[in-house]
């Protein structure tokens, strides 16, 4: 199975977004909101991940997995791509959900179209050191057929991919995109990946961490959920020459993701990207009509809790231009 795309064509525009998994109160996926979020971000996002971290992609159960499946299976913003995280702790859970994810593509040309690549990170091992996380992927590139993003999480896994397995792994047609959320920044700029798409998912720093001045070319950002057309508008200041108007907006960007990141980072439930996301999304979705609206559930079942509201509608309220109504409430 191959993607009828090739991925580096996400050259061609910078943002891709991990997006927000919605549930309902009895735990599944709220397939409705997540069509009506979707639909929200149309106009700035035309690439996404399912299933990342910031959609609780560790967390998911494989019912829910599917359900994932099933959305991009169904209606869907046309023409957007796709990526699907595979986030599995272990080499055997990870080869056992890639394949589940090939046979689930094999029966719909449709979302087959639209796939462009499953996203594995090194196994959740600490002491792993590169050949075994050499050996983690290329048991999962022998199990499977499609294209592979290499996702570099230390906060998660634990072990950390360097430059030289990086290149290894990138003589394999089949791996096109790397992803760095570290935030270290060590694997981009370090080698010739061989065409490999190389994305930041670190928050913060945008314009710089681009090329002609960065090393990357472009983001898979959980912000992009909330604050999709900042980010565009930072490329597209940056393409058109407008060096240090494309800085001074993504100082702008970091200094209020970074307060709002620092307010979820206590509040549970989920991780930190999915409750500042979910936060500043639940802002968006419902405008000043947020307080009186039911608040987002996370992973784990419980609602977002009012401080945690609070303090993201003080912090990111201008930048999200809340107004009268947000994209729920027209509808509702």
């Amino acid at each position: 199975m191959t993607s009828t795309t090739p991925l580096r064509a996400s050259i061609e525009d910078p943002l891709w977004v991990p997006v927000l998994t919605h549930y309902t109160p009895d735990g599944g996926i709220d397939a409705p909101r997540m069509r009506a979020h979707l639909a929200s971000l149309a106009p700035h996002v035309r690439q996404i991940m399912l299933a990342g971290s910031t959609g609780d992609g560790w967390e998911l159960d494989d019912a829910r997995f599917d359900a994932l499946i099933d959305l991009a299976e169904g209606e869907f913003p046309d023409g957007a791509a796709i990526l699907f995280g595979v986030l599995r702790p272990t080499t055997e859970a990870v080869v056992a959900r890639l394949r589940h994810l090939e046979a689930r593509l094999a029966a719909s040309p449709a979302l087959r179209s639209r796939f462009r690549g499953a996203v594995l990170c090194p196994p959740v091992e600490p002491e792993a050191g590169q050949p075994r996380i050499i050996e983690h992927f290329e048991a999962a590139l022998a199990a499977s057929t499609c294209p592979v993003a290499v996702y570099q999480l230390p906060q998660v896994t634990g072990c950390r991919i360097s430059p030289e397995t990086m290149v290894h792994l990138a003589g394999s047609d089949r791996v096109t995109m790397f992803k760095d959320s570290s935030g270290e920044d060590r694997i981009a700029g370090a080698a010739d990946y061989a065409g490999v798409v190389l994305v930041r998912g670190a928050e913060g720093g945008y314009a710089e961490a681009l090329q002609p001045e960065g090393a990357y070319h472009g983001w898979l950002l959980s912000t992009g959920n909330a604050l999709a057309a900042p980010l565009k508008r930072i490329w597209e200041l940056g393409q058109g020459g407008e060096k240090d108007a494309a800085r001074a907006l993504s100082d702008q960007v970091s200094a209020v993701v970074s307060t709002v990141f620092a307010a979820a980072a206590s509040e549970g439930g989920a991780n930190a990207f999915s409750n500042a996301n979910r936060a500043m999304d639940h802002l968006r979705a419902w405008g000043s009509a947020w307080k009186s609206a039911p608040a987002a559930l996370k992973v784990d079942g419980s609602p977002l809790s009012e401080a945690l509201l609070d303090k993201v509608a003080d912090q990111a309220g201008a930048l999200l231009e809340i107004g009268e109504t947000g994209y729920l409430s027209r509808n509702a």
